[in-house]
């Protein structure tokens, strides 16, 4: 045995030039891999750190946990380890502009809550003692109350009482208005010496009546700390954020609900969504939590991003395209290895066939290949794992500079051990069954065989007849060239094979990189303003003056401000077309109800709109628009198509009488979403139902039309396909003016929106959110802007850095599959070089030897990319049909610049490969190379 392992290593000496392709293959492969399995890594171990940042590094918290009862969280095995806070109480907030949130919610923690809670500091430092505190950002950008590091503030700390109930309110519960006081309040004063960030929603509930100022727990510290015990304090009551051990997380519901006191299987039945409850199960579950032992929050993200078994499905779609693209690793590096050991075997069939003749058994000759591939290994496998981590720490900075500004998160660099193993043992896996079909193959030949070595071209002699019109063109250089592809079918197999991999892969990416630009420009088209506006507000906004805010910062060329509300018209005066399509969307019915969204423009724009439609008095009533595109279903063609039609039969004079609902408090419909601009139905046509008219108290108004256009106006976004009618403000009051017909009370909740052509829109952003926040005028205003530069730019950087995956995808593929070809083109000419010296023994000239080589070249060539380019090209177009929506119709287009760069470098390629082959044949001696029995 040792006679052998020393013969395989003299045979990697000898062959340097394969040893060293076929190392560079496996160290391609393991780079890959290894790269791979660190980028999942670091992408893992980045959203862990980014959820443990912003909504804490715990996995279960418990409210109204006595202190008596903290050993039993301590001590308990499941719990890995545990952090408190104690609520101090609340203080009413003087000056406060958000009516919802008057309070400050004041809660002490220690070191271990500081650190492993959401408390992300932006300007000073954490408390250090009882007398200090650190205060929220959004105390000043939500309720205008600006208060500084190094301020001293005064709070009244009490408890939230309901007169109504007669009970003590809990911090997360929202605020109560009239029904609620503070009662035993107490004074204490503090000095500010940090700001942060909002806490995450496991500790500031987003409908929590209070701003969370957090200060620091000397009780708490001297519990943790071990100096003091808790066992004395039974009435205080604690929130403990615990975090369960890896082998608890796998079976969390049990846990938690064993900690509650509540049923295990209804409470890991509640958790699964995949499992729907019976409405006995449900009432059952429901009054356990109620007389459950403590109130819980489940940091369910965190705990999906850190429990990999059952992979949830947050990381299952990564942890797919991970398996599907190591799969495609290892066949790819599988097919280059073993063709590899198979040129191996063929150089050496003649020296196994002596060792057979002289007695090595077949296990002998198998375990002489199997070392050689661990040879091989054991120098590829290191270098690829470290060439792979430096790849991916290398991919990890690109990907942080490519997405500064719009990732919410930096990816960290982060690698993992049993990661490092997986892909380390999917590199051996790599090489164990690329060596383990050349290893039976050697073990096979019979000692005859070998030394004959006739068993690798077996051919009849039909196969061989060439064309006459090669003879013809190119001579007999191109007749020799062809018999030889013919007759050396695999080695030109796997060389074909490998162009058509990376030509395919090359086509179909280059094709989604273009695709997916063009879908990214076909989604803003159609929008002809950069900034967009959404405000909400308890109370009517004036646009005249908000027109004046948005004209009045610097760079705005043009802009548009809108009021807009809901009606609707029963029974319109619909066209037979509208009417036709809208009695298919409600099975024929004619008392059909359609909804109106008149929209109230600012002045000026609104005078812009009417001259650009061509309406003259426009301020005696609407415009209506009255063209709009709808995707229409088309019987023959099984497919939905967009057809443009015209609405209604009104003309200009025409009076539509619309209805609105007006409730108890119109001015605070709590069913209003902030910032919503979708219409409330669950289709495109714009159909009421009658429980929605009927809702609330009934009015009506006439509104008359003042002309009909196919435009709307410059810089409008829409609402889906709702119909359109605008006005000016003094148009839609005069509407309650007479207060007749019952409509002396106008419809709440307008719907509030602006957009702006701007000429940086990075820059007014930046403007028009600093004047709104410093201005008390906008303090009742919520805005909502969308800057669609800067969305462009970020789909098109998402994209980029796609390509960035996809295209590094590529180029490692390229290089497995480059060293294939270099392995089996180089050593194939080498193989022959006894062919080629007789060649030239009989007369052929260099010119003709050279022809030969051309055409072989261009034959190889020419047949991977009639398969490459083709099966490319269908690909991309069935990636198009996939990819296709009804809302943005992809025409196929095949990626002629990828195809044209891909036949060009496939084409270089192979010629410089044989090109540099020939010219180190061309110096060897003729004698010596006939007289050579192997290389």
């Amino acid at each position: 045995m040792n006679l052998m392992k020393t013969l395989t290593l003299k045979n990697l000496k000898l062959n340097r030039k394969r040893t060293i392709v076929t190392i560079v293959g496996i160290i391609l492969a393991t780079a890959l891999l290894s790269a791979l399995v660190t980028l999942v890594s670091s992408f893992q171990y980045s959203m862990i750190e980014y959820q443990k940042q912003k909504g804490g590094d715990f996995h279960v918290k418990f409210s109204n946990v006595k202190m008596s009862e903290l050993s039993e969280f301590k001590n308990n095995r499941n719990i890995e380890s545990t952090f408190e806070t104690m609520g101090m109480g609340f203080a009413k907030l003087d000056g406060c502009k958000n009516e919802d949130k008057p309070y400050a919610y004041v809660m002490a923690t220690d070191e271990a809550g500081f650190e492993k809670g959401c408390f992300n500091l932006i300007e000073g430092r954490m408390a250090k003692n009882e007398d200090e505190i650190v205060i929220p950002r959004h105390l000043k950008t939500n309720g205008r109350i600006d208060i500084k590091v190094g301020d001293e503030i005064t709070l009244d700390i009490g408890k939230r009482y309901d007169s109504n109930t007669e009970s003590v309110i809990w911090e997360n519960i929202a605020y109560e208005h009239e029904a609620e006081t503070l009662t035993d309040t107490v004074t204490k004063r503090y000095k500010v010496v940090g700001i942060m960030e909002r806490p995450g929603y496991g500790m500031e509930d987003y409908s929590a009546a209070g701003y969370t100022f957090v200060t620091y727990s000397d009780e708490l510290a001297a519990i943790d700390n071990g100096t003091k015990s808790e066992v004395n304090e039974a009435d205080t009551t604690l929130t403990v954020y615990s975090r369960y051990t890896q082998k608890a997380l796998r079976n969390k519901d049990a846990v938690t609900a064993d900690i509650i006191g509540v049923d295990e299987k209804l409470f890991e039945k509640s958790n699964n969504s995949s499992v729907e409850m019976s409405a006995e199960e449900s009432d059952r579950f429901l009054k356990e939590m109620e007389n459950a032992k403590y109130d819980i929050y489940i940091n369910r993200f965190l705990i999906s991003y850190e429990c990999v078994f059952p992979i949830d499905g947050t990381f299952k779609a990564l942890f797919t395209v991970a398996a599907v693209v190591a799969l495609i690793i290892i066949l790819t590096s599988v097919y280059c290895i073993k063709n590899s050991f198979n040129i191996s075997i063929t150089e050496k069939i003649r020296q196994y066939g002596m060792l057979a003749s002289v007695g090595a058994t077949r296990r002998q000759i198998k375990s002489s290949v199997k070392t050689e591939a661990a040879m091989l290994g054991v120098v590829g496998i290191p270098v690829g794992t470290m060439s792979g981590i430096l790849a991916a720490l290398i991919l990890v900075k690109v990907v942080n500079a490519l997405s500064a500004g719009w990732l919410n998160f930096a990816l960290s660099f982060h690698t993992s051990l049993p990661a490092l193993i997986l892909a380390v043992i999917l590199s051996i896996a790599t090489i164990y069954f690329s060596a383990t079909g050349s290893a039976r193959r050697a073990a096979r030949v019979t000692p005859l065989e070998a030394i004959r070595n006739t068993k690798e071209i077996k051919i009849k002699s039909a196969k061989l007849k060439t064309p006459a019109i090669i003879g013809r063109i190119w001579g007999i250089g191109g007749v020799i060239s062809y018999k030889n592809i013919k007759r050396n079918k695999k080695k030109y197999r796997t060389t074909v094979t490998s162009i058509v991999i990376c030509s395919v892969t090359f086509i179909v990416i280059s094709y989604f990189m273009s695709m997916a630009f063009s879908v990214v420009g076909m989604s803003y088209a159609s929008v002809d303003y950069n900034i967009g506006i959404n405000m909400s507000c308890k109370k009517d906004i004036d646009i005249e003056k908000l027109s004046e805010l948005l004209s009045g910062i610097e760079g705005a060329k043009d802009y548009l401000v809108g009021a807009g509300y809901y009606f609707d018209v029963d029974k319109p005066e619909y066209t037979k077309e509208y009417g036709e399509y809208c009695g298919q969307l409600y099975d024929d019915r004619e008392d059909v109800s359609q909804e109106f969204f008149i929209t109230v423009l600012n002045d000026k724009s609104y005078d812009k709109y009417a001259s650009d439609a061509g309406v003259k008095n426009a301020d005696t009533g609407a415009i209506l628009v009255n063209k709009c595109t709808f995707d229409v279903y088309n019987e023959k063609s099984s497919k939905y198509v967009k057809e443009e039609m015209e609405l209604y039969k009104y003309k200009a004079g025409d009076t539509i009488r619309c209805g609105y609902n007006v409730y108890d408090d119109a001015s605070s419909d709590d069913n209003a979403v902030e910032g919503d601009t979708e219409s409330s139905t669950e289709d495109n046509s714009g159909y009421v139902d009658e429980e929605t008219i009927n809702n609330g108290v009934r009015k009506t108004v006439d509104v008359t039309i003042a002309g009909v256009t196919d435009k709307v106006p410059t810089c409008y976004n829409g609402y889906g396909n709702t119909s359109l009618l605008f006005m000016n403000q003094k148009g839609f009051e005069s509407l309650w003016a007479d207060g007749k017909s019952g409509n002396e009370l106008k419809p709440g909740n307008a719907i509030y929106s602006a957009y702006v052509v701007a000429e940086n829109a990075d820059e007014y952003q930046d403007t028009l959110e600093k004047e709104t926040a410093e201005n008390p005028e906008y303090s009742q205003i919520s805005f909502y802007v969308s800057n669609m530069d800067k969305q462009m730019r970020d789909e098109k950087s998402l994209f980029t850095l796609l390509g960035v995956f996809a295209y590094g995808l590529i180029v490692v593929i390229a290089l497995i599959g480059i060293t294939n070809i270099i392995n089996t083109l180089s050593t194939g000419m080498e193989l022959r070089s006894r062919e080629f010296a007789t060649l030239r023994s009989i007369g052929m000239t260099d010119k003709q030897f050279a022809g030969m080589v051309r055409l072989e070249s261009v034959f190889i060539s020419v047949k991977a990319l009639v398969i490459g380019v083709p099966l490319g090209i269908l690909i991309s177009y069935l990636l198009c049909v996939m990819m296709n929506r009804m809302d943005d119709v992809i025409i196929y287009e095949p990626p002629y610049k990828a195809i044209i760069l891909c036949i060009l470098v496939v084409i270089m390629l192979i010629y410089a490969i044989m090109k540099l082959s020939m010219t180190k044949l061309r110096h060897n001696n003729i004698i010596e190379t006939i007289k050579n029995e192997n290389l």
